[in-house]
């Protein structure tokens, strides 16, 4: 069994071929995987951040109201914040 050190090293070569950075020099690669890390951690924030209250907007639509609400307010308030987004 491969240690978690063999594991990355594996993993990063992998990604080096079918990215093909692995012809690169060196300050090259840098930047692309510097670009790649931005765009990654944008993609995570982003979701953490907005993907929640989405997902919650999308079930309200979706479930009926007699789950989260029973009264037609619910479907209202859901509307109105949908519009807002």
């Amino acid at each position: 069994m491969m240690n978690l050190k063999q594991l990355a090293s594996h993993a990063y070569r992998q990604y080096e071929l079918v990215t093909c950075i692995n012809m690169l020099e060196p300050w090259e690669k840098k930047l692309i995987n510097g670009f790649f890390l931005i765009m990654l951690s944008l993609v995570i924030f982003s979701s953490f951040m907005y993907l929640p209250d989405y997902l919650q907007t999308l079930l309200q639509f979706v479930t009926p109201p007699t789950w989260y609400n029973s009264s037609p307010e619910g479907a209202a308030y859901a509307a109105q914040k949908m519009a807002r987004s």
